[in-house]
Formats: structure tokens, C-alpha cells, sequence
């Protein structure tokens, strides 16, 4: 039977970061309990991924956290897999032999998928606010969470906005040659044939590689009024960078992983009228931002994105999974998060049965005078 629980009142609970009306006396014996937060941590958002966890953990500490009328102490455990995936496997062997109740992590859906097996054998939840590909939600593990829409999803709204919105009548398509970049190039094509859309054509660049002269030369040659790039940030902007050196003025629509690192204040290297189609809700929309965002800024300098807001309820969710199982082990928690309903930083938060998020949101977003503009939200 599923059970039905309330919301969590979680989204307000930041400002109560230096509350310590619940902590417990002193003299108290304490129980410190691992999370595991495991990504390409020297890069902005695995740095950002990394903040957003500890500042959920400073909050919950702050407040004080009681496990079967015992006090519990949250602490990070960290490990930099550069998203690599032989280290995302070595670190998450490490996670598990440190004995985390649950992992946020890792950044792609490549690592998130060559990590999985190890948790699912060890029965640890693992929580991923950024690996959005179709298939890390069709392995067929209990313990795998994806915070965010996944691929199928993107894909749908990326070819709407394509044929819909910008009226987009010779697309060419790029993927990066990743798990993500894939399904999304696939869905996409898909999507677009549904909707009497073309695309001209197509390529696929290394996700590592800056070398774009085969992908513009395909762009000028087949007259492509519209490109998507499925790809990721640093390479879109560099992507962008040359298309401007060029001069092309072909448009450029892109998905949620290529955001730059002062996103929404501006937009770098993305020319005027680039659309970015982001997971979750408008900024605007997020609970005491204005406040939320001073308290980070004081803090940290890592970007505040949208994936700060995820990584930041994954660890929220864990906590909150921890209290109602009345227990710290780590093979009770999954079946608690899959009953969930968490109101969380990045909205209502509740998982299939195959651990994708249910009704993921989306804000479409355009370039204009230097800063991202909130264009519309889907669906």
C-alpha cells in the first residue's frame, strides 16, 4: 500500500540556519552520519553541487536532528570523481565502505549510471540532482533518484519550443556523444517529425573536443535556420564564442546542462536571443529567494543555479527519510523516498516507481541585453 505523508515544510527551513531552539544538550551522545556527495567537484557545478549539500547539512545541524530519540549529525563525505568513469566507480566503493546513508551524485548520467550497481548492492539511495538521461531511470534499481525531468521529457519540450515557439524551419542537430546527448538527440529528432518539423542536418563532437569546425561547416552548408546543441557547458559557450567570431547568426537552442555559471544575471558567452530550455521552476518562483540567495552568497562562491536547489532538497530528502524510518540505515530509506511527497527549494518533489521524477517542471529562458530572460514554463 503506498502510504500518503504531508508535505515537509523544508522550503522555509534555510532561514534557520543559525537556529539551535531544537539542538540537543551538550552532553548527549552524538551519532554522526555520513552523505556522500560525488561528482567532478573542481568544476563549477560540482562545486555548486557540493555548496547546496553542505548548506542543507549546516541548516539541519543548526536546527538539530533527532534519529530514534538519538541526536544525529549530518557531515559531507566528498569525493572528486572528475567525472571519470572508472573513479565514479573506485569513489563510490570508497562511499559505500564509509558507511553513507545515501550519495548526491554524480554529475552525468554516464557516472551516475556506472556508479548505480554499487549502491543498489549496498542498498544506499543515491540521489542525482543533474544526471537527466532516460536511462539511469531503466536500470531497474530500487535506490536510483533523479531530482530533475528526464531526457524524454527534455527532448518533447526542446522540439516544441523548436517548431512552436521559434518557428524553426531547417534544424541541425548536435550531440556530444554522452549517454544524455544521445537520448536527447534521439527524442528530439523524434519529436520534431511528429510536429511536421526537418532536420537538415546533423553531427557529433566529442564532449571533451573544441574542434567545431566540422559542425559550422554543416550549419553554412545546409542552411539551418535553428542548431541544438545537446551538449553541456564549458563546450556550448565555446561552442557560442565561434559561432560569433564567425558571424553566423544561426539560432541556437540549447538544454538545461549548458547554462553558464552566472546564470540567470548573465549570460556570457551566449548571443542575443539563444533559448535554454532549464529544469525546475523559474527562479523568481523559489521560496525566499532573495533571502536564500544572500545567505549562499555570504558563504560561497560557487554558481547558485538551478542544480544548487537540487542538490540542496536531495540532502533535505535524505534527512527527512532518515526521521521517518526511525533509523540511519541506509537500506530503509529508499522505500521511504519513493513514498514521498517533499516540498522542496526546487518545488513538490515525488518519484515513479522507477525513481524519475513525476511532473518535472521546466522554464524556458532567452537571452536578451546580456542577462536570461524567463520566457515561458512548461508544461
Amino acid at each position: 500500500m503506498r502510504l500518503a505523508f504531508p508535505l515537509s515544510v523544508c522550503a522555509a527551513g534555510f532561514a534557520a540556519l543559525v537556529t539551535t531552539a531544537n539542538a540537543a544538550p551538550a552532553d548527549e551522545p552524538t551519532q554522526t552520519v555520513l552523505i556522500g556527495v560525488i561528482g567532478p567537484l573542481t568544476i563549477p557545478r560540482g562545486e555548486s553541487t557540493r555548496d547546496a549539500a553542505q548548506f542543507a547539512v549546516d541548516r539541519i545541524n543548526a536546527q538539530g536532528l533527532r534519529i530514534n530519540d538519538r541526536n544525529v549529525r549530518l557531515r559531507l563525505f566528498l569525493a572528486d570523481d572528475k567525472n571519470d568513469l572508472n573513479l565514479a566507480v573506485i569513489n563510490a566503493r570508497a562511499a559505500v565502505a564509509a558507511g553513507v546513508v545515501g550519495v548526491v551524485g554524480h554529475l552525468t548520467t554516464d557516472a551516475s549510471i556506472a556508479a548505480a550497481k554499487i549502491y543498489n548492492e549496498a542498498g544506499v539511495p543515491q540521489l542525482s540532482p543533474t544526471a537527466a538521461g532516460r536511462e539511469f531511470t531503466q536500470l531497474g534499481y530500487s535506490t536510483v533518484f533523479q531530482l530533475l525531468g528526464h531526457s524524454e521529457y527534455t527532448a518533447q519540450y526542446l522540439a516544441e519550443t523548436a517548431i512552436k515557439v521559434l518557428r524553426a524551419k531547417r534544424i541541425m542537430l548536435i550531440d556530444n556523444d554522452t549517454l544524455l546527448g544521445k537520448a536527447l538527440a534521439r527524442g528530439f529528432t523524434s519529436a520534431v517529425a511528429r510536429q511536421g518539423g526537418q532536420i537538415v542536418e546533423s553531427e557529433k563532437i566529442n564532449a571533451k573536443s573544441s574542434d567545431f569546425n566540422a559542425a559550422i561547416a554543416k550549419i553554412t552548408s545546409s542552411g539551418a535556420d535553428l542548431v541544438f546543441f545537446a551538449g553541456v557547458a564549458p563546450q556550448t559557450n565555446a561552442f557560442a564564442t565561434r559561432l560569433r567570431q564567425l558571424g553566423l547568426q544561426t539560432r541556437l537552442l540549447l538544454a538545461g546542462g549548458a547554462i553558464n555559471a552566472l546564470f540567470p544575471r548573465k549570460t556570457e558567452e551566449y548571443p542575443e536571443g539563444t533559448l535554454v530550455l532549464v529544469n525546475g521552476n523559474p527562479v523568481e518562483k523559489v521560496q525566499n529567494f532573495k533571502r536564500l540567495e544572500q545567505a549562499y552568497r555570504e558563504r560561497y562562491t560557487s554558481p547558485l543555479i538551478p542544480q544548487t536547489w537540487f542538490a540542496y532538497d536531495a540532502v533535505d530528502m535524505l534527512a527527512e527519510a532518515m526521521k521517518r524510518a526511525g533509523s540511519t540505515n541506509p537500506r530503509l530509506l529508499s522505500p521511504i523516498l519513493h513514498q514521498m511527497k517533499f516540498n522542496g527549494l526546487s518545488g513538490i518533489i515525488s518519484f515513479a516507481a522507477d525513481g524519475s521524477l513525476t511532473a518535472p517542471p521546466y522554464t524556458l529562458y532567452r537571452a536578451e541585453q546580456g542577462s536570461w530572460k524567463t520566457l515561458n514554463t512548461l508544461p
